[in-house]
């Protein structure tokens, strides 16, 4: 017994010797064959992460670059906003295999996208816009010439009532892509006002607290405000309704929390399914 343990110990030290001379040699390195199991994941990860960002009309055509290192995202580029800054970061997080961001874009309100990417961008928007106008009550069948460059909507024609204005202009800068809105709408009507109903008070500040939220939701042109539902109650406010991603049920939590007059948030936002990377029926999930 005590020859063998001889043995195993001249062979412990042996190989440690052979350790020593290979780090003596070629440095403190992994072997390839074993290191490349890591780049390989990190590579995987990368090409997740493009995929991701590349599938977000807002972000899509936008020099946005992901390198990974052990699971750690650094994000490198150009944005035209802080709010599509955080909105990389957030799809990133939300990607598989992503461990940590790290989110080095560099904010430039003059940043475009590719040119190859701008003009279907431009078509889809006001194809999506001239939509939302037929489906609404007060807009279908109004007199609204839409433009559309550089995802910037141009409105042009008339309505009746500034409220009408005012809508058209919501409506379009809800749409999916869309940058800024140059509303250049006449009213007709301009002294038609809505009256308020009989014995409701003219100031709520509940309503007026969800309306704050719901303007600073829309201010920030990252979300499709038609489809969800703020309502207030005290100081606490309740989003729901529907939105496209993980990432923009975290920004309007975010939004809300930081609202003056907020003091919690119930975030029952729930998040469509892409039915373009399924092939599946759109469902909302939690």
């Amino acid at each position: 017994m005590a020859r063998i343990k001889g043995i195993l110990v001249l062979l412990l030290i042996v190989i440690l010797g052979l350790g020593g001379f290979y780090i003596y040699r070629n440095g403190w390195s992994m072997p390839t064959s074993i290191g490349s199991l890591f780049i390989s994941r990190d590579n995987a990860t990368a090409n997740r992460v493009k995929t991701a960002l590349g599938t977000s009309k807002r972000l899509a055509g936008f020099p946005i670059d992901a390198s990974v290192n052990n699971g750690i995202v650094t994000l490198s580029g150009q944005l035209p906003s802080d709010n599509l800054k955080s909105l990389a970061g957030e799809i990133t997080r939300d990607t598989t295999g992503v461990n940590e961001v790290n989110n080095q874009i560099a904010v430039d309100a003059n940043t475009k996208p590719s040119s190859e990417n701008a003009h279907i961008d431009d078509l889809e928007i006001r194809a999506a816009i001239l939509e939302a106008f037929a489906k609404s009550p007060e807009l279908g069948g109004k007199n609204i010439e839409v433009k559309v460059e550089n995802r910037t909507v141009t409105l042009s024609g008339s309505v009746e009532t500034q409220a009408q204005k005012n809508g058209a202009e919501q409506s379009a800068a809800a749409v999916d892509g869309v940058a800024a809105v140059a509303n250049n709408l006449t009213v007709s009507n301009p002294q038609v006002v809505t009256e308020p109903a009989p014995n409701v008070p003219k100031t709520d500040t509940t309503v007026d607290l969800a309306k704050q939220v719901e303007f600073e939701l829309y201010k920030t042109k990252a979300f499709d405000i038609l489809t969800m539902k703020i309502t207030a109650e005290d100081s606490k406010i309740r989003l729901a309704g529907t939105v496209r991603s993980i990432a923009e049920k975290l920004l309007a939590e975010k939004i809300a929390q930081s609202s003056l007059g907020v003091k919690q948030v119930d975030n029952e936002l729930q998040v469509l399914e892409s039915s373009a990377k399924s092939g599946a029926t759109v469902t909302p999930k939690k």
